[in-house]
């Protein structure tokens, strides 16, 4: 019955027991047990739906300095964290990189924190990826972002952004 029926959804048809197959349209959502994210098909793929909640960390146009708790806040709800971005309105020159910190209850959620390399305005291109090492955010968990590291006092206009799923 599966043969010949790659890229189609497969379901269990009880009226007359057995499987039935259907092509997904572009739009439809889907839930994955796997791995407890939601995936919309494009016409060609299923890709995954994910949820970003955006936090400024500064002002856009006073210099950044380090320090703990910049920003704190509660989760909306319960979140499985997938990626941790962070992002500049100016970048910084030179000195030490900038480096930011997430943590939930007064934990660390990396491994390897966030950088934003010199010259860069955003930690997608930086030369070391985040790590997360605690993916799981508790519904209502307070959220603190700590600015550890900036280097020649001139980059402005931090963002923080934690991308991933509701659950």
């Amino acid at each position: 019955a599966w043969t010949g029926k790659a890229g189609q959804i497969a379901y269990w048809e009880t009226s007359i027991a057995a499987w039935a197959f259907i092509v997904p349209a572009n739009g439809w959502v889907a839930f994955s047990v796997a791995d407890l994210a939601e995936y919309k098909f494009n016409g060609t793929s299923w890709l995954p739906v994910y949820t970003a909640i955006g936090v400024a960390c500064s002002d856009e146009a006073t210099a950044i300095v380090a320090g703990a708790g910049k920003v704190t806040f509660r989760m909306p709800y319960a979140f499985l964290l997938k990626q941790v971005r962070a992002s500049l309105t100016t970048a910084q020159t030179s000195g030490a990189l900038i480096t930011i910190d997430v943590n939930a209850n007064g934990s660390t959620l990396l491994s390897t924190k966030v950088t934003i390399d010199n010259t860069e305005k955003t930690s997608v291109t930086a030369a070391t990826a985040a790590v997360i090492s605690t993916p799981s955010i508790a519904d209502d968990a307070e959220i603190t972002i700590d600015l550890d590291t900036v280097g020649d006092g001139t980059a402005v206009g931090l963002k923080v952004w934690l991308i991933g799923v509701p659950t």
